[in-house]
């Protein structure tokens, strides 16, 4: 293994440090069901709406929380393998308090938790890794589909929003605590908090897990480094995404169909899980591909250097998500942004990253979150910004 792997790894999480700021966009800007049901508390969507709404749940939702699981547990096996030690227990503590007092939904805690798991069973043979890995996301997409059935047992008068508990009357009381500012909606994400990591941990923690091994095994067998043909490469992305995509673009669109209704959202929540792991790992294969193209250079460089600072990225994007739907009373967007405006806003954002990734590399060496675990890992501070 050399610099091909490191800088591989690097692109993934470079993309992530993107797609999740897309895909979270809508679970910070509402009740939490409202990003995968956006008729939620008796609203309506229109056609930009509905176009937006569609487009994201094909191309983004769940799709980069995957790779992303992925991409670090092959960049945590890289670091094992030069010798270095990632700080896990304070990224677990960051998760932790990131959860309680920024956005319960975030990934840093559960992504600590496996990769301290998945770090030992590197010892064993990478066939039965493998095996052990796919039981794993297998077993997780069963409670996943399984979890959905439920819901066709129930009526179709019913509103999938009162089968989760956010009713209209409890969609506009979480409206008011958010727009009321930080602390009045506080101790609701708190208590979302804690249901989300039991959740997590119960029933998807395997399949985190899982995905952490699979992201070893892509560092291990070069896949990240891009050590395989060209054409398989190719091959990876065109059955990949020819299959994900539609699968992705189908569950939305027949989601949108039957009006969201309880008895087909099962079929729907299951095409979208299979099919955002089919993409996952054809968007990987193309970012391999890209990284070997002289004219994306300047892409492919620019992905690298958010993949460096990719913690301290995804951090200041949920504060930012907090400062706008949350943290100032009377002008919290909380409820007041449906899928076309959080679709311009996340472009909007993107483009902000983007910039601040160019800036911040010319004169720093890593990200500020990333520097603060490693001193306090070390307990030694190195410099932040470049030697020269």
């Amino acid at each position: 293994m050399d610099d091909r792997d490191g800088a591989g790894l690097l692109r993934f999480l470079g993309l992530c440090a993107f797609g999740l700021l897309l895909a979270n966009l809508p679970g910070m800007a509402g009740v939490w069901p409202s990003a995968d049901l956006p008729e939620i508390g008796g609203r309506t969507l229109g056609a930009a709406g509905a176009v937006a709404w569609w487009t994201g749940q094909t191309l983004v939702s769940w799709t980069f929380n995957i790779l992303l699981i992925a991409a670090f547990g092959g960049w945590l096996a890289w670091q094992q393998d030069r010798g270095l030690r990632v700080p896990l227990g304070w990224m677990l503590l960051l998760g932790l308090v990131v959860a309680y007092f920024v956005w319960f939904g975030e990934l840093i805690s559960i992504l600590a938790i496996a990769s301290m798991i998945a770090l030992p069973l590197r010892a064993m043979q990478p066939a039965s890794r493998l095996v052990t890995a796919l039981v794993l996301v297998g077993g997780t997409l069963l409670i996943v589909v399984a979890g959905s059935a439920v819901t066709a047992l129930l009526p179709d008068t019913m509103e999938p929003g009162q089968l989760l508990g956010f009713g209209a009357e409890q969609v506009t009381e979480a409206e008011a605590a958010h727009r009321a500012g930080y602390f009045a909606q506080l101790p609701r994400n708190m208590a979302t908090a804690l249901q989300w990591h039991l959740m997590e941990v119960v029933f998807l923690g395997g399949g985190v897990l899982g995905l952490a091994m699979i992201g070893m095994l892509a560092l291990e067998t070069g896949f990240a480094g891009g050590r395989w043909p060209a054409m398989h490469y190719v091959l990876v992305a065109a059955v990949c995404l020819g299959l994900g995509l539609p699968l992705t673009g189908w569950a939305a669109a027949a989601a949108l169909a039957r009006d969201f209704a309880p008895s087909g959202l099962w079929q729907s929540n299951g095409a979208h899980a299979v099919g955002a792991l089919l993409c996952a790992a054809g968007f990987a294969a193309l970012i391999v591909l890209a990284g070997n193209q002289a004219r994306l250079a300047p892409v492919t460089r620019l992905l690298e250097q958010a993949g460096k600072i990719w913690l301290s990225l995804y951090t200041a994007q949920l504060l930012i998500g907090l400062a706008l739907f949350s943290l100032l009373p009377g002008l919290s967007l909380y409820g007041r942004l449906g899928p076309a405006g959080l679709a311009l806003t996340g472009f909007l954002l993107c483009v902000v990253q983007a910039l601040a990734v160019w800036a911040w590399s010319r004169s720093f060496r890593t990200g500020p979150v990333e520097w603060l675990l490693d001193g306090l890992s070390r307990r030694q501070f190195g410099p932040l910004r470049r030697l020269s």
